[in-house]
């Protein structure tokens, strides 16, 4: 296969001037021109996009991190970003840290030796990794900067554009509804702490608690997925005995649902017995039975908004890093009020 120094002996001429004349980054006369043009298809010489790119600094690549694939929320997310990107002209390519944050760090380091443009990162740091944040806000390779834009965490101080959903907000908007309902012995189960997404609903959730005068609020920790909402349950409701708690708010839908099995198993009714709630209002909120009460978050909203903040710092990388935040509203259905439909109305707190 030829190459670009062998376009440059059939032509006679430097291989700068043949890089220059492939990406049109210095003018070259009409004569030299022809001859390496000539030159290039008596060769049959391929540009490679990659060297090209090289010269002008973009990819058209976009990379996106996700802390784990097995949430469904993901899903509506990463179709948003792959819609905006196309619009956009960039290609996406996806990863999975599986909530490692090795996996993360390596993933980052790929991308930035493959020359990404920039990167959409939901973060499984530390929430105080200042290091780690300030060194993701200065991504270079070889003089190139790569950008980051950030899911589900505000790390718009370190120089990041952000998109999160207002979670403190929405786990306060479902305890002060679960108190509305009656309830005053409150079980949170919660997502991983080295979630910042997990632990702003935990504190809304405490907070709020505090605020409506609760007996009891305790939070278990657990890992997003509907077998630690299971197996959490099971353990609050050990012996079928509904009087420890009477209400569960779960920190995403699939450990709610999780919940609703255990408390089925143990025979407790919902929501005689026990009212559940959970949060981001994805497709299985309203396909279970109860239909699920929970937290309105657009992950098209999120995903689109991602890529356009990433798409407009490429542009103009020295405008002041942001962070967009978006609504979270209460979805009202049966696994609480008993009276609610299915496709209860959406109710922004």
């Amino acid at each position: 296969m030829a190459t670009i120094v062998d376009v440059a002996r059939r032509a006679n001429v430097a291989i700068s001037t043949v890089s220059n004349i492939l990406n049109g980054t210095k003018y070259v006369s009409d004569e030299v021109t022809e001859k390496v043009m000539r030159a290039v298809e008596e060769l049959n010489y391929e540009i490679d996009p990659v060297a090209r790119n090289m010269k002008s600094a973009r990819s058209h690549n976009i990379g996106v991190v996700i802390a784990n694939s097995s949430r469904i929320f993901f899903s509506s997310v990463l179709r948003s970003i792959l819609e905006s990107a196309a619009g956009l002209g960039y290609t996406v390519m996806t990863f999975d840290s599986s909530d490692t944050f090795e996996w993360e760090k390596k993933y980052i380091t790929m991308m930035c030796q493959n020359r990404f443009d920039g990167i959409i990162l939901d973060s499984v740091a530390e929430m105080d990794d200042e290091k780690y944040f300030r060194w993701l806000a200065g991504l270079t390779y070889r003089n190139k900067r790569i950008y980051v834009a950030s899911l589900e965490r505000d790390l718009s101080r370190y120089g990041i554009d952000s998109v999160t959903p207002d979670n403190y907000a929405g786990a306060q908007a479902v305890v002060r509804h679960l108190a509305g309902c009656g309830c005053s012995r409150l079980l949170h189960l919660a997502g991983p702490m080295n979630s910042t997404m997990a632990e702003e609903r935990a504190r809304g959730f405490c907070d709020a608690a505090a605020e409506c005068g609760a007996q009891a609020a305790r939070v278990a920790i657990g890992d997003f997925s509907p077998r630690s909402g299971y197996d959490l349950a099971l353990e609050a409701f050990g012996g079928g005995r509904p009087a420890g708690y009477d209400a569960v708010f779960a920190a995403n839908d699939q450990m709610a649902v999780g919940a609703l099995k255990a408390l089925e198993k143990l025979g407790l009714r919902v929501p005689q017995d026990v009212r559940v709630a959970g949060f981001d209002n994805t497709f299985v909120a309203s396909l279970i039975e109860p239909a699920l009460t929970t937290v309105q978050v657009s992950g098209q909203a999120l995903g689109g908004e991602a890529m356009r903040l990433l798409a407009a710092r490429i542009e103009q990388p020295d405008r002041p890093a942001e962070c967009r935040w978006l609504d979270a509203g209460l979805v009202v259905r049966t696994s609480t009020d008993p009276f609610a439909g299915k496709d209860a109305e959406f109710l922004p707190w």
